[in-house]
């Protein structure tokens, strides 16, 4: 169990693992860097400020998904304040590339711009567990705190994604997002 109750140490490591993943994923939600780089910067310093309040965490890297998606969506409503209905989410639209996407030869090329096309026709809640979940190594529970969701429904939004990726006549698909999500594994 970490804590971020006035261990410097222990802040500034969490810093360090965190801050990366945080940055992509700020970025795949405001689609701004400096936005996204703002938002992660600003996130930490709330935690720090409020650490004594926030007392000891068992789900570090869950609870700082979590507010800095808040924080993101909370920054997405007041850019279309006018646009939006009182009361509604938006919600994040995350582009996939074909750069992230690991794929280890050259004949794998096409087969990466292909599953970046089908990630990016599913829709925006399946596109975000998608990511969350093989992107960030994220488990369902987590997945499911960071959302905001029932644990159940973010397995029936993965199971969702699959099936239409099986559907979307690549072969390959699913064996090339499992092979992701084991080389990052292996990378971090």
């Amino acid at each position: 169990m970490l804590t971020v109750e006035g261990d410097t140490n222990a802040f500034r490591s969490i810093h360090g693992e965190l801050f990366g993943g945080l940055f992509d994923y700020a970025l795949k939600l405001l689609q701004d860097a400096q936005q996204a780089d703002d938002a992660v910067q600003e996130l930490f310093v709330r935690i720090w400020v409020k650490r004594a309040a926030i007392g000891p965490l068992q789900k570090v890297k869950a609870y700082f998904f979590t507010a800095l998606r808040r924080q993101a969506l909370n920054q997405l409503r007041n850019r279309q304040s006018r646009e939006l209905r009182i009361g509604m989410m938006p919600r994040p639209d995350i582009e996939f590339s074909p750069e992230e996407i690991v794929v280890r030869n050259e004949e794998q090329l096409n087969l990466q711009s292909r599953i970046a096309a089908v990630l990016n026709e599913l829709p925006k809640r399946q596109k975000e567990v998608i990511y969350l979940h093989y992107f960030e190594e994220m488990d369902y529970t987590q997945i499911a705190e960071v959302m905001g969701i029932h644990y159940q429904s973010v397995l029936n939004l993965t199971q969702k994604a699959l099936r239409q990726l099986r559907t979307a006549d690549l072969p390959g698909v699913l064996l090339a997002l499992s092979a992701l999500y084991i080389a990052s594994k292996g990378m971090r």
